[in-house]
């Protein structure tokens, strides 16, 4: 039986306030994790000495503490039958856990770059967040192919170490792999099957085009820039220009 009008109305106010309060978490829990690695920044990776020391045996004992935080958060979540309250606490002791074991281990091994790394890598996580929570599919997938390869083209424009070649060749296999899923999600009109269950993904109209070539254009300038740093610099405002161009454009589809 297809839903009545009210229905749908009242689903889509749900799922919208169910949204805007998980954007609202992940908001203030992007803005307190980069604020914590601004600390970093500033006393450990430009600061003195003595401070550079403190900082490091701290990181040490923060990569601990979050793998413990991590394993707690894991057993409450497989406990969430005794109780909701059980799963949302380990879900987030989890993702707590994960957040400090993960950067402390990167931030102590590759010193400085990382932690630069880090404080970029947070807002665009948390803005790629807001962006799946209230824009469609298809530019959830368009601003991820974009920040991969804005941030692998940022880091081609500062520096040609390996180690910065080797994460723009990562940058380029996520954006492969974003771009081949997309084109096996047209071919299947947009349903992912998963043990015999159907998950739409792209509605049954999308138009492909734009999320099969910004990945496209995004793969290609990172490709120019690894061989040919010097045009890093203009692939970086041309891929700036464009994600202001699409977020307008999805912005205006969503009113």
């Amino acid at each position: 039986m297809a839903q009545r009008p009210n229905e749908r109305r009242a689903e889509r106010q749900t799922k919208s306030e169910r949204n805007m309060n998980r954007a609202v978490l992940l908001l203030v829990a992007g803005l307190v994790a980069e604020w914590y690695l601004l600390m970093v920044d500033r006393y450990y990776a430009r600061g003195t000495v003595n401070q550079f020391i403190k900082w490091y045996d701290f990181l040490g004992a923060m990569r601990w503490i979050g793998l413990a935080v991590l394993i707690a958060g894991v057993v409450l979540y497989v406990l969430r039958e005794k109780g909701a309250w059980f799963g949302r606490l380990g879900g987030a002791l989890a993702a707590v856990g994960v957040f400090f074991a993960f950067t402390s281990a990167v931030m102590r091994h590759v010193y400085p770059t990382s932690v630069t790394v880090m404080c970029i890598l947070v807002p665009v996580l948390m803005v790629l967040g807001i962006v799946y929570l209230f824009y469609q599919t298809e530019f959830s997938v368009q601003a991820t192919a974009l920040a991969l390869a804005l941030g692998a083209i940022a880091l081609l424009s500062r520096s040609g170490s390996s180690r910065v070649k080797a994460c723009a060749v990562l940058a380029l296999l996520g954006i492969a792999a974003l771009l081949a899923g997309t084109f096996l999600l047209k071919k299947a009109d947009g349903l992912l099957t998963l043990k015999g269950r159907k998950l739409r993904l792209f509605p049954a109209n999308t138009d492909y085009s734009l999320t099969i070539g910004v990945p496209a254009l995004c793969l290609a300038l990172v490709l120019i820039g690894l061989f040919a740093p010097a045009v890093a610099f203009y692939a970086m405002w041309a891929l700036a220009i464009v994600a202001f161009v699409l977020a307008v454009y999805y912005t205006v589809k969503l009113m």
